[in-house]
């Protein structure tokens, strides 16, 4: 399968934000007070969105996790990056900060002929991945508590193709650099073989633990 990052497309303009308001704000306040980048966004009663031109390179995670799950379950499928784009503005997946899983991944669904769940449940994780299934998962990143983000310093969408025999989860980061993984508080906790990583089952979890569901399930029908 083809591997995307993000970080190759700068050029692609991706407006997030539509929905990024008070409202926003009070239904995600634990996880966004418990991140350390929340200093990023001013929320106050009344505002207008923080709606914004972000690109493909800045916000376009989950649409780059999404052409790779249909390359993996249908890889004669016709769904590129701008189809991915142009999804999220139809079902409203880009009015939070970057995608939103909640509306995306039915409309992803419905579109690609899938079947679908959200899971907070590793076990799940792995009857669907043991079933021909992936797992989108949606990561934190520095916490206020000093923890520092394995897979990003903000919040981080992967992708979880298979369990490995020693328990690891492999896994393709669509904005993996060559140092990434060297940076300090991430060193040694994830092992690099090319494009795909391989991470323990507790760095998983800790690292989803912020989202409720923080994995959206695909496989084929």
């Amino acid at each position: 399968m083809k591997y995307y990052n993000q970080l190759d497309y700068p050029y692609i303009l991706y407006k997030t934000g539509a929905k990024l308001d008070y409202d926003y704000y009070l239904a995600n306040k634990e996880r966004i007070d418990a991140s350390k980048f929340s200093g990023r966004f001013k929320f106050e009663p009344g505002m207008a969105p923080l709606a914004h031109d972000a690109t493909m390179a800045q916000a376009g995670c989950g649409l780059c996790c999404a052409v790779m799950v249909a390359d993996r379950l249908t890889p004669d499928a016709d769904f590129s990056l701008i189809d991915a784009l142009n999804l999220s503005y139809e079902c409203g997946g880009n009015t939070g900060i970057g995608t939103e899983y909640g509306p995306y991944a039915p409309a992803f669904a419905e579109k690609m002929g899938y079947e679908w769940k959200g899971t907070a449940d590793l076990a799940e994780v792995d009857h669907w991945l043991q079933t021909g299934g992936v797992a989108v998962a949606k990561a934190g990143g520095d916490r206020n508590d000093g923890h520092i983000g394995v897979f990003t310093h903000g919040w981080h969408y992967i992708l979880v193709l298979w369990k490995r025999e020693d328990g690891r989860y492999a896994i393709l980061d669509p904005s993996q650099t060559p140092t990434k993984y060297d940076e300090e508080g991430r060193q040694g906790l994830v092992e690099v073989d090319g494009h795909v990583l391989y991470a323990p089952a507790e760095v998983l979890a800790e690292e989803t633990k912020l989202f409720d569901p923080p994995y959206y399930l695909f496989r084929r029908k």
